[in-house]
């Protein structure tokens, strides 16, 4: 059975916080405090209170990052590099700003502020959670240039998911669906046959990119202008790469070579033809 694409991935959707408005909230009670203890011409208070702020607001701020890290993190099932654990970082930030906040700016003993310190990390914890450390599941490959190309082929998938949401039309997104479908039994394939790859990698490297790229120029260009044959020339050639696309998939299930150097000029004669290269 192939290793499939991360479900979590689709319920983290549903659930994604784009932004830790909470802390940056958080962080205006000690803008506030700076604000009063400069009104009252207390230097070092507005100093130490203003530091305060800004270490929360950093926290906020790393945690926003860290909240988009996990989500795109969580949407790939391919990745050569973890992302920094900011979440945590944020949160240890976060608990030590609280602690010198309730000790420093607000006049709480030593024992409350650490307290309230540790509190604010838990705290920030549970409400967002932490920095996924899940393993990628590469099915066992080892080989670093193998990882890389799976690696950087869902990249491109993904991107054409992403452009195919700024496609209106809804023939050319059945199409990009299509594509992006036949793509990933394509990657599945190679996950239960890795000595497939090097057959398939000028497939993934140089065809799956012409098409990432084709598509996105399309995606920003398209609203731009309204241009009823640059739609039916662009729809003429995702009809192509549907089709080349699904042949070579039934290649690389029935064991044969695929055939990419005329199906690549093809496709670059078609676009330029077109234009839309």
């Amino acid at each position: 059975m192939p290793v499939k694409y991360r479900e979590k991935a689709k319920k983290s959707i549903v659930k994604f916080q784009s932004t830790a408005w909470l802390l940056y909230t958080y962080s205006l009670l000690f803008l506030g405090a700076s604000l009063a203890q400069l009104i009252q011409g207390s230097l070092m208070g507005f100093l130490i209170s203003g530091g305060v702020f800004f270490g929360n607001l950093l926290a906020a701020h790393w945690m926003t990052s860290g909240l988009l890290n996990r989500h795109h993190y969580r949407q790939r099932r391919f990745v050569i590099k973890k992302p920094y654990p900011l979440m945590m970082l944020s949160s240890l930030t976060l608990g030590a700003c609280s602690l010198a906040g309730s000790w420093l700016v607000a006049g709480m003993g030593l024992f409350e502020s650490v307290a309230f310190g540790l509190g604010a990390a838990i705290g920030s914890v549970l409400w967002y959670g932490l920095d996924d450390t899940t393993d990628s599941s590469f099915g066992g490959i080892k080989d670093q240039d193998s990882r890389e190309i799976l690696a950087h082929s869902e990249q491109s998938i993904v991107n054409i998911e992403q452009a195919n949401q700024h496609i209106a039309n809804r023939e050319l997104s059945g199409y990009l669906e299509r594509i992006v479908k036949t793509s990933r039994e394509v990657i599945d394939t190679l996950m239960n046959h890795p000595e497939k790859l090097p057959q398939a990698r000028r497939f993934l490297h140089s065809y799956l990119g012409a098409t990432e790229s084709v598509i996105q120029r399309y995606a920003k260009t398209h609203q731009l202008v309204d241009d009823q044959q640059l739609e039916q020339n662009f729809k003429q050639v995702l009809q192509n790469i549907d089709q080349v696309f699904l042949e070579q998939n039934q290649k690389l299930l029935e064991n044969q070579v695929f055939d990419l150097d005329v199906d690549i000029e093809v496709l670059n004669t078609l676009m330029e033809k077109q234009g839309i290269n």
